[in-house]
């Protein structure tokens, strides 16, 4: 009996560790499998994976905004960490990249030429020469709208209106200068005041403001709730205006509003056009700067589905008319597609 009680000891702790040892073992594969696959993802090459990216975009009722968030989505999908700060814009966005602040943000050309060669704006701070561009994007339009009811027909007609020219440091703040001084005018022939774009679409809607100039792609959030509830005019730019501008800032190109881009709009409408930017700095990685401009492309439909304006985002245009050089990753990317030679 003593023998035979024995046995079965034996046998049931005999099979308890071999149960035990099983499962374990099973166990032990599905939480460590977990660590070669992700170590895997790491060693396959993804710079991206668990990358903190910060995107600089603008105000919330512009474009910026709404395409970097799609871009957010664009990184957060590969496994970066990606989110977005809403920013005056192109200025800001220049001087906060230059200082490592964020990875990548939106901008206006004409206003990164001036920061990367330190005139106008950037006369005080300096040249930023380690700001880098990732890609052209879209056209930013010119639109200066007003209420029909108060008679401003032209440019001219802003003589002794409260304007809104826009916020402190952005790229429409550059750009309103830019035109009002092609057409002869200056801050002193107008009120101007730095409002961003839902504040000079609401100070129209309030009476405070005569007319908003708005840089952005089209159709702008705050023109087309202005248009909703109100019969608008927006102001034409004429080409040999544009012409002008262009001798001193080549960035800038005659362009058409077309007809319908808001309600009650029946006609197009002329006006100037500068490209936006997705920029860098220089040390970023070359592998990391190659994997943003791979993703931006690859998964552009997110940002098509965001926006309107994501639809003239193009591959083969990404390289044109860059007032600043390419990062190198961004540059592998493009050689790659037969963009560069």
């Amino acid at each position: 009996m003593k023998k035979m009680l024995l046995f079965l000891i034996v046998a049931v702790l005999t099979f308890g560790v071999i149960g035990c040892s099983s499962q374990s073992s099973e166990g032990g594969s599905d939480s460590k499998g977990e660590e070669p696959n992700k170590s895997s993802e790491t060693s396959s090459g993804n710079p991206l994976d668990g990358k903190v990216l910060t995107i600089l975009t603008g105000g919330t009722s512009g474009v910026y905004f709404p395409l970097g968030n799609a871009l957010a989505k664009v990184y957060n999908n590969v496994g970066a960490q990606a989110s977005v700060e809403t920013t005056g814009a192109s200025a800001v966005n220049a001087a906060k990249i230059a200082q490592k602040k964020a990875e990548i943000g939106f901008a206006m050309a004409d206003a990164i030429s001036d920061a990367y060669n330190g005139v106008d704006t950037f006369e005080k701070t300096g040249a930023l020469k380690n700001l880098r561009a990732v890609s052209a994007l879209y056209s930013n339009y010119m639109q200066i709208v007003a209420l029909k009811e108060s008679g401003i027909q032209s440019i001219e007609d802003l003589k002794g209106k409260k304007v809104a020219v826009g916020a402190p440091g952005s790229g429409t703040e550059i750009m309103a200068r830019r035109v009002l001084e092609a057409a002869g005018l200056t801050y002193d022939d107008i009120e101007e005041d730095f409002l961003s774009f839902q504040e000079g679409v609401e100070g129209i809607k309030n009476g405070v403001i005569d007319a908003a100039i708005l840089s952005s792609g089209i159709p702008n959030a705050g023109i087309m709730e202005l248009a909703t509830t109100n019969d608008i005019v927006i102001v034409n730019i004429p080409k040999d205006i544009v012409t002008k501008l262009q001798e001193e800032y080549p960035a800038f190109v005659s362009s058409t509003i077309p007809s319908g881009t808001y309600e009650g709009q029946t006609k197009e409408i002329e006006t100037a056009t500068i490209k936006n930017l997705l920029i860098t700095h220089a040390d970023m990685s070359d592998d990391e700067v190659y994997e943003l401009t791979k993703q931006l492309f690859e998964q552009i439909q997110v940002l098509r589905d965001t926006h309107n304006a994501a639809e003239d985002i193009l591959l083969e245009e990404a390289t044109k008319g860059l007032p600043l050089p390419l990062h190198p990753g961004a540059e592998k990317y493009f050689k790659e597609q037969g963009v560069l030679e």
